[in-house]
């Protein structure tokens, strides 16, 4: 039982970028305490977490130990590797540790095999289960869903994200994401993540009433005209520098709500993908038409920013998951979220 009188004990799990930003708020959020963290790397085996995240030491050191956080007496896990791994999140919630992550099971689908042995692993521990993140996860799904109640009526909703990639420094942007490619490649091998998408959609959908007769996605790619030289490397002349994914609900035989994703390394491609800043644009059109608009200021820089809200948003809702009764907690499940400590 958590009281106010004491902070929620975590465990971070993983410590790439999202990781370091999640230990770093541990650290500085009075209503936090870090009691573990897991790690991969075997040279960060031992390593302080404090060191790790770029702050100063914690006294808490990373461990390539699964069974050891797993014996950990903890509140909570904010579960953040590269791609999930459903044995890991099975034993995190039969140990009794509630579980948050940005990797995109925001709207499981009941009959799925990983929401059933998730299901049984929550009921096993007694445990509570969040999928956020920023997009899916915030932007398509309660921001979506909460503007919706300033509107007389619906006739469409399109959320486009749009990311800026030319300042990231990963390598693997350029190979990864389908950047740096022959347009025909990237048609050909790019996968649509239309599953992670589609989830998203439905929470919305579900949320608004609607009932999705089918969904149906694409892929445009673009190109620049010379050399484009940006943080993670080079991108020759004709290979795809940006691409624009784009998700549709159809609901009685049009498409009631769009995702776009506009990925780019630049601005004045063929064709244009985009111009500006990253940012996310939730669009209702119908009466009112009525836009918002989520962009980070120039100081706190794009990519940084877009990490942070990955992490901050099921971060922030650690203290109403452990509050939630065992199952999987999805946005419709839970309260918009109450962040505590922010004001430190």
């Amino acid at each position: 039982m958590i009281t106010s009188s004491r902070p929620v004990r975590v465990v971070q799990w993983c410590t790439g970028h999202i990781g370091q930003i999640s230990i770093r708020h541990f650290a500085a959020n009075p209503t936090f305490d870090l009691a573990g963290v897991y790690t991969t790397s075997a040279a960060k085996d031992g390593v302080d977490a404090g060191l790790l995240a770029g702050i100063d030491p914690l006294g808490v050191t990373a461990t390539t130990d699964k069974d050891k956080l797993l014996a950990l007496d903890a509140d909570c896990v904010h579960y953040a590797p590269l791609q999930p791994d459903i044995d890991d999140l099975e034993a995190l919630l039969r140990s009794g540790k509630n579980v948050v992550t940005p990797l995109g099971f925001t709207f499981p689908r009941p009959d799925d095999e990983q929401t059933v042995r998730l299901q049984a692993a929550c009921q096993a521990g007694g445990t509570s289960f969040h999928s956020g993140g920023i997009h899916p996860g915030f932007a398509g799904d309660i921001l979506a869903l909460v503007g919706s109640r300033l509107q007389s009526r619906l006739d469409q909703v399109v959320v486009t994200e749009v990311v800026d990639f030319s300042d990231a420094p990963s390598s693997d942007m350029l190979t990864a994401f389908g950047f740096g490619r022959d347009p025909e490649e990237a048609h050909r091998t790019h996968r649509l993540a239309l599953d992670v998408y589609s989830q998203s959609i439905g929470l919305l959908a579900t949320g608004l009433g609607l009932t999705v007769d089918r969904y149906e996605c694409g892929l445009t790619v673009a190109v620049s005209d010379s050399d484009l030289t940006v943080a993670s490397g080079v991108i020759p002349a004709g290979k795809v520098a940006g691409m624009c994914r784009r998700w549709e609900a159809i609901v009685d035989g049009r498409p009631a709500i769009v995702f776009q994703s506009k990925w780019k390394m630049a601005d004045d491609l063929t064709p244009e993908i985009i111009g500006g800043a990253s940012r996310y644009i939730v669009e209702f059109l119908g009466e009112p038409a009525t836009t918002l608009t989520v962009e980070a200021k120039p100081s706190g820089g794009s990519v940084d920013a877009g990490r942070t809200w990955t992490a901050m948003s099921v971060v922030n809702m650690i203290h109403d998951v452990v509050a939630a009764p065992p199952g999987i907690q999805t946005h419709l499940d839970l309260p918009p979220g109450k962040p505590r400590g922010l004001f430190h």
